[in-house]
């Protein structure tokens, strides 16, 4: 499942002549088409769904023959995708939601990823550390969560299972929605926990077995994950690095 309906700011979009994400031209490619070549090189996945507005729609043109309009919400647009795909009988028991403004990503990049994956975790991300960004990505710029056992970030791919994600999704729903309201996520994560976090007093282990509580699900994370996962265009910085770097 490809989510491919972010947008990039004015100035942004000016520069790139696009305001999408996905197609936003880097070298001689355009960002979203070389995820799909990824995903096609890997050879492990099947059925492609693209959700995203039209104009993404008809670039990628019948490169994805499988479409969905984009609804503007992330987590509605994954559950659209996810019960397209089982209703199509086309829904194995795990599906890929991956991000196409990876300018980076390689097929051997998925491979390692799926093939590090635990057969018993309902979600799997990967995680990588800032030391392993800045070795594959000197000099560009990251965001990085700050906690006892070092400095990390998330991956922009999930492979889950889509019986227990579309049993999770209210709890979902109020993670993503309040992610950015500090007393939202006190209520949801509890005063003590989040203090800690802000602290810096946690562990990426304690982190995981919080979210398992919250969404009632066994979560995967793939430390080492590959670092091309992590590098995404979220503004004309991260795009200018990839203008000067292949």
């Amino acid at each position: 499942m490809l989510p491919s309906g972010g947008k990039i700011d004015d100035h942004f979009a000016r520069v790139a002549l696009t305001p999408y994400k996905s197609l936003i031209k880097v070298q001689d490619y355009m960002v979203g088409f070389k995820v799909l070549e990824a995903i096609i090189d890997s050879g492990r996945l099947n059925k492609i769904v693209l959700v995203a507005p039209k104009e993404v729609q008809d670039a990628f043109g019948i490169r994805i023959p499988n479409k969905l309009n984009d609804s503007g919400d992330l987590t509605k647009n994954i559950t659209m995708a996810v019960r397209e795909l089982k209703n199509s009988g086309d829904c194995s028991s795990r599906v890929v939601i991956l991000t196409t403004d990876l300018p980076y990503v390689e097929g051997k990049n998925i491979q390692a990823f799926l093939d590090a994956c635990r057969d018993d975790a309902d979600i799997c991300v990967p995680l990588i550390s800032k030391e392993e960004y800045i070795d594959r990505f000197p000099s560009a710029s990251g965001t990085f969560a700050k906690l006892r056992d070092g400095e990390w970030t998330l991956g922009c791919i999930y492979l889950i299972k889509p019986d227990v994600f579309l049993k999770i999704i209210p709890e979902v729903e109020k993670v993503v929605a309040n992610r950015k309201k500090i007393f939202s996520m006190a209520k949801l994560f509890g005063f003590g926990f989040l203090w800690k976090v802000l602290t810096r007093s946690v562990t990426t282990d304690d982190i995981v077995r919080k979210v398992e509580t919250i969404l009632g699900c066994r979560v995967g994370v793939v430390r080492g994950g590959p670092a091309e996962f992590a590098y995404d265009i979220d503004d004309i910085n991260d795009y200018e690095y990839a203008l000067r770097n292949k």
